[in-house]
C-alpha cells in the first residue's frame, strides 16, 4: 500500500507545484500549505485539480479532514480512494 501513498503524494505534490508556482523541490511530504504561503485563491485551485484528478471530493469543513498539509490531503485521498474500491 505504501506504493500507492508514494504515488498520491507525488502527485499531489505535482499538482500543489503546478497551480502555486512554486519549486518543487519547496515541497515535501511534511509541509504545511500555511508553511508554503499558498494564498487562498491558489489553494482553491490546487484542491479543485486534487478533486479532478483522483476524482474526489475534498471536505473543507469535515474535522476528520485534515487538509492543510500535504500528508492530510494524502491521508484524504487514501482514505476516499479506499472507500470507493470498498
Amino acid at each position: 500500500m505504501r506504493e500507492v501513498m508514494s504515488a498520491i503524494e507525488e502527485k499531489v505534490i505535482e499538482i500543489i507545484a503546478r497551480e502555486s508556482g512554486l519549486d518543487r523541490t519547496r515541497i515535501s511530504g511534511n509541509s504545511t500549505l500555511k508553511d508554503l504561503d499558498i494564498p487562498s485563491l491558489d489553494f482553491v485551485q490546487i484542491m479543485f485539480a486534487i478533486e479532478e484528478e483522483f476524482k474526489i471530493y475534498l471536505p473543507t469543513n469535515d474535522p476528520r479532514a485534515e487538509t492543510g498539509s500535504i500528508a492530510g490531503l494524502v491521508a484524504e485521498i487514501e482514505r476516499q480512494i479506499t472507500a470507493k474500491t470498498a
